[in-house]
């Protein structure tokens, strides 16, 4: 059985450090629009564009850390998952409620969901992957 100390993990692992690192770069700037966003008074886009923003970027800077490890419980992986899911659904539905009325609406909402449907699929395809015994 492999330790996380082992060669093989590290080099699978190193793999993986460059697209987190890309995604705490593309969240932290949607993070940084939502809150510029906030200032010019259009919270239909800024308050889920900041919500996906800092949840994306604080879970791949987790993932960069290597926390939680390829190696931990499917019990405590699904939590994270679910974890970000629900912060995407809140973003949605944030993003819903204060959707201006009138032609912009649509638009508002989305985008929105386009912001929240890229939380979960990071929530789910952004996990480290495990190394398999015997490949490189």
């Amino acid at each position: 059985m492999r330790r996380d100390g082992e060669p093989a993990v590290r080099r699978h692992r190193a793999r993986d450090v460059p697209l987190h690192v890309l995604a705490v770069v593309i969240f932290g700037l949607l993070a940084w629009s939502g809150l510029d966003g906030l200032d010019r008074e259009v919270a239909g886009l800024a308050l889920p564009s900041l919500l996906v923003g800092l949840a994306g970027a604080a879970r791949a800077v987790l993932a960069v850390a290597g926390i939680p490890p390829p190696a931990t419980r499917p019990a405590a992986r699904w939590a994270v998952r679910g974890s970000l899911v629900l912060i995407a659904v809140v973003a949605l539905a944030t993003g819903f409620a204060l959707a201006p009325s009138g032609m912009d609406r649509g638009f508002v909402i989305a985008v929105d969901a386009v912001l929240a449907g890229a939380l979960a699929a990071y929530a789910f395809l952004g996990e480290p992957r495990r190394a398999v015994a015997g490949t490189r």
